[in-house]
């Protein structure tokens, strides 16, 4: 039984070959880049904080940011990338406090609806049979007071979307297809997405209609990952942040060569 994830065909997307050198050669380069790592110790976080309401401890501003401080102290390492010169280490990290504290200031005491988890791992099928599994993580995933659940997503990313693209957004749609084969009563689910840096809140609801196109969208996607033969790189600004630059055509140029031994002959006379 092969398993799909929103990450793995979103890969496949944006680069065959990158997706081939991961998930079919398994070339495994741990590569983090700094806006990845600030995502990390942002959602880790915001769960800390969901996790605490759940045993009757509201966070303080200060709870969020001693907290924040020591994962960055812990997780951090010296082959975090960053590849922008304008944006200083402490920037980042400053970035991620005001997220904090933008979000505590909307939803604190965090109590406007139930938690039911946090990091809620999603394993389910798009057909009857065990071809086309799907695995995910649901950032957290709550039921409002008139019994609508709502599954939420964090986002630190400095692109607000508009809502044409949300509306389109495969991976809170998968997830809402997981979620009802998890409780089947559901009727009503609201996908929503915390754009922290902007302080916004992004929803977006799927009928069934959307949830069928969804279906046989990703299946057809699935199929061409599986019949292909071919896995062609794809040039874009996501390049920076590849792993495997070395070993794509398009990329490898970019890297130096070793120097050749230098010549212990002498140059002949006129050469």
């Amino acid at each position: 039984m092969s398993l799909y994830s929103h990450s793995q065909l979103s890969t496949y997307e944006q680069c065959p070959l990158r997706y081939k050198l991961r998930y079919r050669d398994r070339i495994k380069r741990e590569v983090t880049g700094i806006e990845a790592f600030l995502g990390i110790i942002v959602h880790e976080t915001l769960r800390r904080c969901y996790n605490d309401a759940l045993r009757g401890t509201v966070s303080t501003p200060m709870d969020l940011f001693s907290y924040y401080d020591e994962l960055w102290e812990r997780k951090w390492h010296d082959e975090i990338v960053i590849t922008r010169n304008d944006i200083s280490l402490e920037d980042y990290r400053a970035q991620g406090k005001a997220m904090l504290i933008a979000y505590h200031q909307r939803y604190a005491p965090f109590n406007s609806e139930v938690t039911i988890g946090t990091e809620m791992k999603l394993m389910f099928s798009l057909k009857e049979n065990d071809n086309y599994m799907m695995v995910g993580f649901i950032d957290r995933l709550s039921r409002t007071k008139d019994g609508i659940h709502q599954i939420h997503d964090y986002k630190t990313s400095s692109h607000l979307p508009l809502q044409e693209e949300i509306d389109q957004d495969r991976q809170l749609g998968l997830y809402s297809i997981g979620i009802k084969q998890k409780w089947p009563n559901i009727e009503k689910i609201n996908l929503i997405w915390h754009y922290l840096a902007f302080d916004r809140e992004l929803i977006s609801h799927r009928s069934d209609e959307d949830i069928r196109r969804l279906i046989d969208n990703t299946i057809r996607l699935i199929d061409e990952i599986n019949d292909a033969t071919d896995f062609p790189p794809r040039e874009s600004a996501l390049c920076a942040w590849c792993e495997y630059p070395d070993l794509c055509p398009l990329r490898k140029h970019l890297y130096e060569v070793d120097p050749l031994p230098r010549s212990t002959e002498q140059p002949e006379a006129g050469a």
